[in-house]
């Protein structure tokens, strides 16, 4: 109750994920992880290649320092395009113009034109949906009110 309160209080609407949705209307989970974990990738790989690497007194590899996996981090998540952001974003309805002018965003494919991402058939994070199908999950004809969320 107290959390509810306190987003109430801060001009906050909370929504709910239905279970199974978050690859539909999560943009990172649309669009941007998989870029941005094969740009982490990249550098890990290029690390293991050439890398300054240093042991244990067994003779294992140690796992690069804190400062190096967090300068990845930055640069692999400075490499994600800005455009792609916003294609994630109007692709799951998010930041669309309130005109009804690009609601058509919700059925492309929010990487398309980036040369980057491979082809959404072959994406685990591709939500399949067409457009009667999304029409079914989220459009409600009825003539109900809206409650407000009492939480769980």
């Amino acid at each position: 109750d107290s959390v509810v309160k306190a987003v109430h209080e801060s001009n906050t609407d909370i929504a709910i994920v239905p279970a199974g949705l978050t690859s539909v209307v999560q943009p990172l989970d649309v669009s941007i992880n998989k870029p941005f974990k094969d740009n982490i990738r990249k550098k890990w790989n290029d690390w293991m290649m050439e890398g300054e690497k240093s042991f244990t007194k067994g003779g294992n590899m140690k796992a690069p320092d804190l400062p190096l996996l967090c300068l990845w981090v930055k640069e692999a998540w400075a490499e994600i395009d800005a455009d792609l952001i916003v294609k994630a974003f109007k692709k799951c309805g998010i930041a669309n113009a309130l005109d009804g002018s690009e609601d058509d965003a919700i059925f492309e494919d929010a990487g398309e034109e980036d040369e980057n991402i491979e082809d959404l058939e072959d994406d685990q994070y591709d939500d399949c949906l067409d457009e009667e199908e999304f029409q079914a999950l989220f459009d409600d004809d009825t003539d109900s009110n809206e409650s407000e969320f009492d939480g769980y």
